[in-house]
Protein backbone atom coordinates (compact mmCIF):
# COMPACT_ATOMS: atom_id res chain seq x y z
CA UNK A 1 0.00 0.00 0.00
CA UNK A 2 2.82 2.37 0.91
CA UNK A 3 4.54 1.56 -2.38
CA UNK A 4 1.40 2.56 -4.26
CA UNK A 5 1.25 5.85 -2.37
CA UNK A 6 4.91 6.53 -3.12
CA UNK A 7 4.34 5.74 -6.79
CA UNK A 8 1.37 8.10 -6.91
CA UNK A 9 3.32 10.89 -5.24
CA UNK A 10 6.22 10.33 -7.63
CA UNK A 11 3.89 10.49 -10.62
CA UNK A 12 2.31 13.67 -9.26
CA UNK A 13 5.74 15.22 -8.76
CA UNK A 14 6.78 14.29 -12.31
CA UNK A 15 3.54 15.75 -13.61
CA UNK A 16 4.09 18.98 -11.69
CA UNK A 17 7.68 19.23 -12.91
CA UNK A 18 6.58 18.57 -16.49
CA UNK A 19 3.88 21.22 -16.24
CA UNK A 20 6.35 23.69 -14.74
CA UNK A 21 8.86 23.03 -17.53
CA UNK A 22 6.09 23.46 -20.11
CA UNK A 23 5.12 26.82 -18.62
CA UNK A 24 8.77 27.92 -18.50
CA UNK A 25 9.25 26.95 -22.15
CA UNK A 26 6.13 28.89 -23.14
CA UNK A 27 7.40 31.93 -21.24
CA UNK A 28 10.80 31.68 -22.90
CA UNK A 29 9.33 31.39 -26.36
CA UNK A 30 7.34 34.59 -25.90
CA UNK A 31 10.57 36.63 -25.90
CA UNK A 32 9.89 39.10 -28.67
CA UNK A 33 10.92 42.51 -29.92
CA UNK A 34 8.83 44.26 -27.29
CA UNK A 35 10.60 42.42 -24.46
CA UNK A 36 13.99 43.07 -26.06
CA UNK A 37 13.24 46.77 -26.50
CA UNK A 38 12.12 46.96 -22.86
CA UNK A 39 15.42 45.32 -21.86
CA UNK A 40 17.40 47.80 -23.93
CA UNK A 41 15.82 50.88 -22.29
CA UNK A 42 15.64 49.48 -18.76
CA UNK A 43 16.83 52.13 -16.29
CA UNK A 44 18.92 49.51 -14.51
CA UNK A 45 21.08 49.04 -17.62
CA UNK A 46 20.71 52.49 -19.19
CA UNK A 47 24.20 53.62 -18.02
CA UNK A 48 25.74 51.06 -20.37
CA UNK A 49 23.91 52.64 -23.34
CA UNK A 50 25.23 56.05 -22.28
CA UNK A 51 28.74 54.60 -22.02
CA UNK A 52 28.48 53.30 -25.60
CA UNK A 53 27.39 56.69 -26.93
CA UNK A 54 30.03 58.69 -25.02
CA UNK A 55 33.01 56.40 -25.63
CA UNK A 56 32.15 55.80 -29.30
CA UNK A 57 31.93 59.54 -29.96
CA UNK A 58 35.22 60.26 -28.17
CA UNK A 59 37.09 57.41 -29.82
CA UNK A 60 35.71 58.39 -33.25
CA UNK A 61 37.12 61.89 -32.77
CA UNK A 62 40.49 60.61 -31.49
CA UNK A 63 40.84 58.23 -34.46
CA UNK A 64 40.80 61.14 -36.93
CA UNK A 65 43.64 63.10 -35.27
CA UNK A 66 46.71 60.96 -36.04
CA UNK A 67 47.90 57.51 -37.03
CA UNK A 68 48.91 56.70 -33.46
CA UNK A 69 45.52 57.72 -32.08
CA UNK A 70 43.83 55.66 -34.79
CA UNK A 71 45.73 52.61 -33.58
CA UNK A 72 44.87 53.30 -29.93
CA UNK A 73 41.22 53.90 -30.84
CA UNK A 74 41.00 50.64 -32.75
CA UNK A 75 42.45 48.83 -29.73
CA UNK A 76 39.87 50.52 -27.50
CA UNK A 77 36.94 49.61 -29.76
CA UNK A 78 38.01 45.98 -30.03
CA UNK A 79 38.74 45.71 -26.31
CA UNK A 80 35.38 47.20 -25.32
CA UNK A 81 33.59 44.83 -27.69
CA UNK A 82 35.47 41.89 -26.18
CA UNK A 83 34.86 43.12 -22.63
CA UNK A 84 31.11 43.22 -23.18
CA UNK A 85 31.16 39.77 -24.81
CA UNK A 86 32.75 38.39 -21.64
CA UNK A 87 30.27 40.36 -19.52
CA UNK A 88 27.34 38.94 -21.50
CA UNK A 89 28.53 35.37 -20.99
CA UNK A 90 29.19 36.05 -17.30
CA UNK A 91 25.66 37.25 -16.48
CA UNK A 92 24.59 33.62 -16.03
CA UNK A 93 26.08 33.95 -12.53
CA UNK A 94 23.92 35.88 -10.12
CA UNK A 95 26.79 37.92 -8.67
CA UNK A 96 27.74 39.23 -12.14
CA UNK A 97 24.08 39.77 -13.04
CA UNK A 98 23.59 42.03 -10.00
CA UNK A 99 26.95 43.79 -10.36
CA UNK A 100 26.32 45.15 -13.88
CA UNK A 101 22.89 46.60 -13.04
CA UNK A 102 22.06 49.86 -11.31
CA UNK A 103 19.71 49.45 -8.35
CA UNK A 104 18.80 51.00 -5.00
CA UNK A 105 19.39 54.62 -5.98
CA UNK A 106 19.20 56.97 -3.00
CA UNK A 107 16.26 59.30 -3.51
CA UNK A 108 17.82 62.07 -1.35
CA UNK A 109 21.02 62.37 -3.39
CA UNK A 110 19.71 60.93 -6.66
CA UNK A 111 22.43 62.17 -9.04
CA UNK A 112 25.35 61.23 -6.80
CA UNK A 113 23.88 57.82 -6.14
CA UNK A 114 23.27 57.27 -9.86
CA UNK A 115 26.87 58.17 -10.72
CA UNK A 116 28.30 55.86 -8.07
CA UNK A 117 26.01 53.01 -9.04
CA UNK A 118 26.85 53.55 -12.71
CA UNK A 119 30.58 53.38 -11.99
CA UNK A 120 29.96 50.14 -10.14
CA UNK A 121 27.97 48.74 -13.09
CA UNK A 122 30.71 49.78 -15.54
CA UNK A 123 33.53 48.33 -13.43
CA UNK A 124 33.43 44.73 -14.69
CA UNK A 125 33.20 45.38 -18.48
CA UNK A 126 35.83 48.16 -18.22
CA UNK A 127 38.22 45.95 -16.22
CA UNK A 128 37.80 43.11 -18.71
CA UNK A 129 38.29 45.56 -21.59
CA UNK A 130 41.45 46.87 -19.89
CA UNK A 131 42.87 43.35 -19.64
CA UNK A 132 42.20 42.74 -23.35
CA UNK A 133 43.73 46.12 -24.26
CA UNK A 134 46.86 45.26 -22.24
CA UNK A 135 47.21 42.09 -24.29
CA UNK A 136 46.99 44.13 -27.49
CA UNK A 137 49.69 46.52 -26.29
CA UNK A 138 52.04 43.62 -25.50
CA UNK A 139 51.43 42.23 -28.99
CA UNK A 140 52.13 45.60 -30.61
CA UNK A 141 55.31 45.97 -28.58
CA UNK A 142 56.47 42.57 -29.80
CA UNK A 143 55.12 42.89 -33.36
CA UNK A 144 54.89 46.50 -34.52
CA UNK A 145 53.10 45.67 -37.78
CA UNK A 146 50.00 44.65 -35.79
CA UNK A 147 49.54 48.26 -34.70
CA UNK A 148 49.66 49.41 -38.31
CA UNK A 149 47.16 46.81 -39.51
CA UNK A 150 44.62 47.04 -36.69
CA UNK A 151 42.85 50.16 -38.06
CA UNK A 152 42.78 48.66 -41.56
CA UNK A 153 41.46 45.34 -40.22
CA UNK A 154 38.70 47.05 -38.25
CA UNK A 155 37.85 49.20 -41.27
CA UNK A 156 37.54 46.08 -43.45
CA UNK A 157 34.89 44.80 -41.06
CA UNK A 158 32.63 47.51 -42.45
CA UNK A 159 31.79 45.32 -45.45
CA UNK A 160 31.19 42.36 -43.16
CA UNK A 161 28.87 44.53 -41.07
CA UNK A 162 27.07 45.54 -44.26
CA UNK A 163 26.46 41.89 -45.11
CA UNK A 164 25.54 41.23 -41.48
CA UNK A 165 22.89 43.96 -41.66
CA UNK A 166 21.10 42.07 -44.40
CA UNK A 167 21.43 38.74 -42.60
CA UNK A 168 20.20 40.10 -39.28
CA UNK A 169 17.29 41.81 -41.01
CA UNK A 170 16.32 38.49 -42.58
CA UNK A 171 16.64 36.59 -39.28
CA UNK A 172 14.60 39.06 -37.27
CA UNK A 173 11.92 39.96 -39.80
CA UNK A 174 11.35 36.49 -41.26
CA UNK A 175 11.16 34.98 -37.77
CA UNK A 176 8.60 37.58 -36.75
CA UNK A 177 6.41 36.99 -39.83
CA UNK A 178 6.70 33.19 -39.63
CA UNK A 179 5.69 33.28 -35.95
CA UNK A 180 2.06 33.92 -36.89
CA UNK A 181 -0.22 30.89 -37.14
CA UNK A 182 -1.69 32.31 -40.35
CA UNK A 183 1.74 32.10 -41.95
CA UNK A 184 1.81 28.35 -41.20
CA UNK A 185 -1.61 27.60 -42.71
CA UNK A 186 -1.06 24.56 -44.94
CA UNK A 187 -4.44 24.73 -46.69
CA UNK A 188 -4.02 24.83 -50.45
CA UNK A 189 -4.95 27.90 -52.46
CA UNK A 190 -5.19 28.96 -56.07
CA UNK A 191 -4.65 32.32 -57.68
CA UNK A 192 -0.98 32.30 -58.59
CA UNK A 193 1.44 35.08 -57.75
CA UNK A 194 -0.68 38.07 -58.79
CA UNK A 195 -1.30 39.19 -55.18
CA UNK A 196 2.38 38.89 -54.23
CA UNK A 197 3.51 40.85 -57.30
CA UNK A 198 0.88 43.55 -56.79
CA UNK A 199 1.63 44.25 -53.12
CA UNK A 200 5.41 44.10 -53.62
CA UNK A 201 5.27 46.60 -56.50
CA UNK A 202 2.73 48.78 -54.72
CA UNK A 203 4.81 48.99 -51.52
CA UNK A 204 8.10 49.70 -53.27
CA UNK A 205 6.59 52.21 -55.70
CA UNK A 206 4.94 54.13 -52.85
CA UNK A 207 8.13 54.27 -50.78
CA UNK A 208 10.29 55.18 -53.79
CA UNK A 209 7.98 58.04 -54.80
CA UNK A 210 7.85 59.37 -51.22
CA UNK A 211 11.65 59.26 -50.91
CA UNK A 212 12.12 60.91 -54.30
CA UNK A 213 9.54 63.59 -53.47
CA UNK A 214 11.20 64.31 -50.12
CA UNK A 215 14.79 64.62 -51.32
CA UNK A 216 13.92 66.51 -54.48
CA UNK A 217 11.83 69.07 -52.54
CA UNK A 218 8.64 68.04 -54.29
CA UNK A 219 10.35 67.48 -57.67
CA UNK A 220 11.17 71.17 -57.95
CA UNK A 221 14.42 72.95 -58.67
CA UNK A 222 17.03 72.12 -61.25
CA UNK A 223 16.15 69.65 -63.98
CA UNK A 224 19.18 67.49 -63.17
CA UNK A 225 18.02 67.09 -59.56
CA UNK A 226 14.46 66.20 -60.60
CA UNK A 227 15.67 63.82 -63.27
CA UNK A 228 18.02 62.15 -60.80
CA UNK A 229 15.25 61.22 -58.37
CA UNK A 230 12.81 60.29 -61.12
CA UNK A 231 15.53 57.96 -62.36
CA UNK A 232 15.80 56.51 -58.84
CA UNK A 233 12.05 55.73 -58.85
CA UNK A 234 12.20 54.08 -62.28
CA UNK A 235 15.25 51.95 -61.37
CA UNK A 236 13.71 50.93 -58.00
CA UNK A 237 10.53 49.69 -59.68
CA UNK A 238 12.57 48.03 -62.45
CA UNK A 239 14.59 46.10 -59.84
CA UNK A 240 11.38 44.74 -58.29
CA UNK A 241 9.96 43.70 -61.67
CA UNK A 242 13.22 41.85 -62.34
CA UNK A 243 13.06 40.09 -58.93
CA UNK A 244 9.47 38.97 -59.50
CA UNK A 245 10.32 37.62 -62.97
CA UNK A 246 13.46 35.92 -61.59
CA UNK A 247 11.55 34.18 -58.77
CA UNK A 248 8.24 33.56 -60.56
CA UNK A 249 8.48 29.75 -60.34
CA UNK A 250 9.52 29.83 -56.69
CA UNK A 251 6.73 32.29 -55.84
CA UNK A 252 4.25 29.99 -57.60
CA UNK A 253 5.48 27.14 -55.42
CA UNK A 254 5.36 29.10 -52.17
CA UNK A 255 1.94 30.59 -52.83
CA UNK A 256 0.33 27.15 -53.28
CA UNK A 257 -0.67 27.29 -49.59
CA UNK A 258 -2.45 30.09 -47.75
CA UNK A 259 0.32 30.38 -45.16
CA UNK A 260 3.01 30.47 -47.84
CA UNK A 261 1.19 33.18 -49.78
CA UNK A 262 0.73 35.30 -46.65
CA UNK A 263 4.40 34.94 -45.72
CA UNK A 264 5.53 35.71 -49.28
CA UNK A 265 3.42 38.88 -49.44
CA UNK A 266 4.58 40.25 -46.08
CA UNK A 267 8.23 39.24 -46.46
CA UNK A 268 8.42 40.57 -50.04
CA UNK A 269 6.90 43.91 -49.07
CA UNK A 270 8.99 44.51 -45.94
CA UNK A 271 12.29 43.21 -47.30
CA UNK A 272 12.06 45.12 -50.57
CA UNK A 273 11.10 48.33 -48.78
CA UNK A 274 14.31 47.87 -46.77
CA UNK A 275 16.21 47.27 -50.02
CA UNK A 276 14.75 50.47 -51.48
CA UNK A 277 15.75 52.44 -48.39
CA UNK A 278 19.37 51.27 -48.68
CA UNK A 279 19.35 51.93 -52.41
CA UNK A 280 18.04 55.45 -51.75
CA UNK A 281 20.81 56.08 -49.17
CA UNK A 282 23.43 55.00 -51.70
CA UNK A 283 21.78 57.02 -54.48
CA UNK A 284 21.74 60.14 -52.33
CA UNK A 285 25.46 59.84 -51.67
CA UNK A 286 26.25 59.37 -55.36
CA UNK A 287 24.04 62.08 -56.86
CA UNK A 288 23.52 64.52 -54.00
CA UNK A 289 25.35 66.26 -51.20
CA UNK A 290 25.04 64.83 -47.71
CA UNK A 291 26.42 66.43 -44.57
CA UNK A 292 28.73 64.31 -42.44
CA UNK A 293 26.60 64.83 -39.31
CA UNK A 294 23.41 63.69 -41.08
CA UNK A 295 25.25 60.70 -42.49
CA UNK A 296 26.58 59.66 -39.07
CA UNK A 297 23.11 60.02 -37.52
CA UNK A 298 21.63 57.82 -40.24
CA UNK A 299 24.36 55.21 -39.77
CA UNK A 300 23.87 55.19 -36.00
CA UNK A 301 20.13 54.75 -36.47
CA UNK A 302 20.78 51.92 -38.89
CA UNK A 303 23.25 50.40 -36.44
CA UNK A 304 20.60 50.46 -33.69
CA UNK A 305 18.09 48.64 -35.93
CA UNK A 306 20.70 46.13 -37.06
CA UNK A 307 21.89 45.35 -33.54
CA UNK A 308 18.33 45.11 -32.24
CA UNK A 309 17.28 42.63 -34.94
CA UNK A 310 20.49 40.62 -34.69
CA UNK A 311 20.34 40.24 -30.92
CA UNK A 312 16.62 39.46 -30.99
CA UNK A 313 17.11 36.77 -33.63
CA UNK A 314 20.03 35.18 -31.75
CA UNK A 315 18.36 35.44 -28.34
CA UNK A 316 14.96 34.11 -29.44
CA UNK A 317 16.61 31.19 -31.25
CA UNK A 318 18.82 30.38 -28.27
CA UNK A 319 15.91 30.68 -25.83
CA UNK A 320 13.63 28.44 -27.90
CA UNK A 321 16.35 25.77 -27.87
CA UNK A 322 17.04 26.15 -24.16
CA UNK A 323 20.48 27.68 -24.71
CA UNK A 324 22.31 29.86 -22.20
CA UNK A 325 24.61 31.88 -24.48
CA UNK A 326 22.00 34.41 -25.68
CA UNK A 327 19.23 35.08 -23.17
CA UNK A 328 16.81 37.87 -22.31
CA UNK A 329 19.08 38.78 -19.38
CA UNK A 330 22.25 39.31 -21.41
CA UNK A 331 20.75 40.51 -24.71
CA UNK A 332 21.69 44.12 -23.92
CA UNK A 333 25.36 43.29 -23.32
CA UNK A 334 25.60 41.36 -26.59
CA UNK A 335 24.07 44.41 -28.24
CA UNK A 336 26.70 46.66 -26.66
CA UNK A 337 29.48 44.36 -27.92
CA UNK A 338 28.07 44.56 -31.45
CA UNK A 339 27.61 48.31 -31.03
CA UNK A 340 31.26 48.95 -30.15
CA UNK A 341 32.40 46.76 -33.05
CA UNK A 342 30.11 48.55 -35.51
CA UNK A 343 31.10 52.01 -34.24
CA UNK A 344 34.75 51.06 -34.48
CA UNK A 345 34.38 49.95 -38.09
CA UNK A 346 32.72 53.28 -39.00
CA UNK A 347 35.45 55.24 -37.19
CA UNK A 348 38.22 53.30 -38.92
CA UNK A 349 36.66 53.43 -42.39
CA UNK A 350 36.47 57.21 -41.95
CA UNK A 351 40.13 57.31 -40.94
CA UNK A 352 41.20 55.05 -43.84
CA UNK A 353 39.30 57.00 -46.50
CA UNK A 354 40.70 60.31 -45.26
CA UNK A 355 44.27 59.01 -44.95
CA UNK A 356 44.76 56.60 -47.84
CA UNK A 357 41.99 57.67 -50.20
CA UNK A 358 40.37 60.83 -51.42
CA UNK A 359 38.56 61.30 -48.13
CA UNK A 360 35.13 60.73 -49.67
CA UNK A 361 33.37 58.98 -46.80
CA UNK A 362 30.00 59.33 -48.53
CA UNK A 363 31.08 57.05 -51.40
CA UNK A 364 32.35 54.44 -48.93
CA UNK A 365 29.06 54.50 -47.03
CA UNK A 366 27.16 54.27 -50.32
CA UNK A 367 29.04 51.10 -51.19
CA UNK A 368 28.11 49.68 -47.79
CA UNK A 369 24.43 50.40 -48.42
CA UNK A 370 24.59 48.72 -51.83
CA UNK A 371 26.22 45.65 -50.28
CA UNK A 372 23.42 45.44 -47.69
CA UNK A 373 20.72 45.82 -50.37
CA UNK A 374 22.37 43.16 -52.55
CA UNK A 375 22.59 40.81 -49.55
CA UNK A 376 18.85 41.07 -48.89
CA UNK A 377 18.06 40.44 -52.58
CA UNK A 378 20.43 37.45 -52.55
CA UNK A 379 18.83 35.81 -49.48
CA UNK A 380 15.28 36.65 -50.62
CA UNK A 381 14.68 33.31 -52.42
CA UNK A 382 16.41 31.37 -49.62
CA UNK A 383 13.98 32.84 -47.10
CA UNK A 384 10.97 31.91 -49.24
CA UNK A 385 12.32 28.39 -49.75
CA UNK A 386 12.91 27.92 -46.03
CA UNK A 387 9.36 28.89 -45.13
CA UNK A 388 7.91 26.69 -47.85
CA UNK A 389 9.85 23.69 -46.49
CA UNK A 390 8.68 24.57 -42.98
CA UNK A 391 5.04 24.38 -44.11
CA UNK A 392 5.65 21.14 -46.02
CA UNK A 393 6.83 19.51 -42.79
CA UNK A 394 3.47 20.32 -41.21
CA UNK A 395 1.48 18.64 -44.00
CA UNK A 396 0.66 14.99 -43.18
CA UNK A 397 0.37 12.79 -46.24
CA UNK A 398 -0.87 9.15 -46.29
CA UNK A 399 2.60 8.01 -47.37
CA UNK A 400 4.22 9.57 -44.29
CA UNK A 401 1.97 7.66 -41.87
CA UNK A 402 3.25 4.19 -42.90
CA UNK A 403 -0.28 2.83 -43.24
CA UNK A 404 0.98 -0.26 -45.06
CA UNK A 405 2.85 -1.38 -41.95
CA UNK A 406 -0.20 -1.23 -39.69
CA UNK A 407 -2.33 -4.11 -41.11
CA UNK A 408 0.55 -6.60 -40.81
CA UNK A 409 0.90 -5.83 -37.13
CA UNK A 410 -2.83 -6.07 -36.53
CA UNK A 411 -3.07 -9.41 -38.38
CA UNK A 412 -0.28 -10.90 -36.29
CA UNK A 413 -1.91 -10.00 -32.97
CA UNK A 414 -5.32 -11.01 -34.29
CA UNK A 415 -4.09 -14.46 -35.23
CA UNK A 416 -2.58 -14.97 -31.78
CA UNK A 417 -5.69 -13.81 -29.99
CA UNK A 418 -8.01 -15.86 -32.25
CA UNK A 419 -6.13 -19.04 -31.33
CA UNK A 420 -6.63 -18.29 -27.63
CA UNK A 421 -10.31 -17.62 -28.17
CA UNK A 422 -10.75 -20.85 -30.07
CA UNK A 423 -9.23 -22.76 -27.17
CA UNK A 424 -11.50 -21.03 -24.69
CA UNK A 425 -14.59 -21.80 -26.76
CA UNK A 426 -13.74 -25.52 -26.72
CA UNK A 427 -13.03 -25.69 -23.00
CA UNK A 428 -15.95 -23.63 -21.64
CA UNK A 429 -18.87 -26.05 -22.07
CA UNK A 430 -16.94 -29.06 -20.68
CA UNK A 431 -18.67 -29.53 -17.26
CA UNK A 432 -20.83 -27.73 -14.77
CA UNK A 433 -17.85 -27.57 -12.41
CA UNK A 434 -15.79 -25.82 -15.02
CA UNK A 435 -18.62 -23.42 -15.69
CA UNK A 436 -18.89 -22.60 -11.95
CA UNK A 437 -15.15 -21.99 -11.78
CA UNK A 438 -15.34 -19.72 -14.76
CA UNK A 439 -18.19 -17.79 -13.13
CA UNK A 440 -16.26 -17.46 -9.87
CA UNK A 441 -13.20 -16.20 -11.73
CA UNK A 442 -13.94 -12.64 -12.96
CA UNK A 443 -10.31 -12.08 -13.83
CA UNK A 444 -10.32 -14.74 -16.51
CA UNK A 445 -13.61 -13.44 -17.88
CA UNK A 446 -12.27 -9.95 -18.16
CA UNK A 447 -9.19 -11.18 -19.93
CA UNK A 448 -11.33 -13.17 -22.37
CA UNK A 449 -13.51 -10.15 -22.97
CA UNK A 450 -10.44 -8.07 -23.68
CA UNK A 451 -9.25 -10.66 -26.19
CA UNK A 452 -12.61 -10.78 -27.89
CA UNK A 453 -12.75 -6.97 -28.05
CA UNK A 454 -9.31 -6.93 -29.62
CA UNK A 455 -10.43 -9.35 -32.30
CA UNK A 456 -13.55 -7.36 -32.99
Amino acid sequence: MSDDINDDSTLNQIGNDTEKEHVEIEELQTFGLRQLFATMIDLKTLPHILLLLVLSSLLYGFAQTSDTMATYSSIAFLSLAGGYVLTATGTRWESVYKLVRVSEINSESWFKSLVLRSLRAWSLPLILSGIIATGFFFLIKEYEFIGEWLPLSLASLFLIWSIGQGMSFRSGTATWIAGSQKSLDDNSRSGGIAAIAFWQLFAVSTVAILIGYWFSNGFTGEFSEKAGWIGFIIISIGIQIGIIYWLSELLQDVSSTKGGARFAILWSMISQIFVTWHFASAWRRFVGETSVSAMIIEELFLMAITVLLAIWALASRSISRGGKLFTSDNALFWGLAFGFGYSGSIAMITYVTSTFGDGNLAITMAIGHLVTAATIVWIHPMTLNRHASQISKLVKTPESENIEDIPDTIVEHTEDVSDEVATIEVDLPATEHDIEESVESPTNDSEDDDDIELVE
